[in-house]
């Protein structure tokens, strides 16, 4: 399937997915048990997964990858057109409290940003994508969900998007998740970024490498953003591993708050400078299938 990611991309559009009409997608796993890390020692971890369309293959890898290692259950929640730029789209502030009450989760994994390279709709006003009255309004939208996840005392596991195909995309996502990384980190929540291992060893994206069981295959798909089933199984298995090793160590056992430096300096966010090329208003969704 082809996605659609943007006006300054060199990708074809797939007029199908514009077809597509929004669907809010789930899976699940019984839940049982406690609130907290701690609390998850030597039973099986229940995390919620939520998130855009990546979100939803990294939760099924996620959830193939705990049925063969085991210590983990996973429910997935994952709407493919969301991200925190669109909340008129689908406002996972408003819909995580909703998701969570009634459920026992020991944590929540996110996995957003690869349909934030657009405008923002604030106030009346289309802020363009990147300016800095952009990232004064993303920002606000990440605490939101942060905010969310605070609020229910789990602690998070923020997941930064994988490579782009197109180098353009690639740096303007990379930017995003620099928003992402100090906004998470500000809040109290556990950054992960595995953005190198779907990487050649002189830093391009690679579409074919070692899956999960250590077999050279296809990994991402042919369009450059998302993933085949293989490549899913190791972002899941990635990322498991470095929930397991903030489990052990609990560096990121304790629920979300608030850190000195949590707000934002008066003259916006610090992060790299994005990318010129503006999407004036084009919605950049990708409806990948999830494997």
């Amino acid at each position: 399937m082809r996605w659609l990611i943007g006006i300054s991309l060199c990708c074809a559009l797939s007029a199908t997915a514009l077809a597509q009409a929004p669907t809010e997608n789930r899976t699940d796993l019984p839940i049982i048990g406690s609130e907290t890390l701690e609390d998850a020692q030597g039973e099986a971890m229940r995390l919620l997964v939520i998130g855009d369309a990546l979100a939803g293959g990294l939760g099924a890898g996620m959830t193939r990858r705990a049925e063969a290692e085991g210590g983990f259950e996973i429910a997935n929640r994952f709407k493919e057109e969301s991200g925190a730029a669109r909340p008129e789209v689908h406002d996972w502030a408003v819909a995580l409290p909703k998701i969570l009450e009634g459920n026992e989760f020991d944590a929540v994994v996110v996995l957003l940003g690869v349909n934030d390279r657009q405008e923002i709709r604030a106030e009346g006003n289309r802020l363009s994508f990147g300016t800095p009255e952009w990232q004064a309004a993303y920002t606000q939208q990440l605490d939101r969900i942060l905010d969310s996840i605070k609020a229910a005392g789990l602690p998070v596991f923020w997941v930064a998007p994988p490579p782009m195909g197109d180098f353009r995309y690639d740096a303007d996502v990379r930017a995003i998740a620099e928003l992402q990384k100090g906004r998470v980190e500000a809040k109290g929540g556990r950054f992960i970024d595995v953005r190198t291992s779907f990487l050649t060893p002189d830093g391009q994206f690679m579409d074919r490498g070692l899956d999960d069981t250590g077999t050279i295959t296809n990994l991402r798909a042919s369009d450059g953003v998302g993933f085949y089933k293989e490549g899913n199984n190791k972002f899941g298995q990635l990322v498991l591993a470095e929930i397991r090793g903030a489990e052990k160590t609990s560096a990121a056992a304790m629920p979300l708050k608030e850190s000195k430096d949590d707000k934002p300096a008066a003259d916006g966010p610090s992060s790299p400078s994005f990318g010129q090329d503006n999407v004036d208003g084009t919605v950049s969704e990708f409806q990948p299938e999830v494997t």
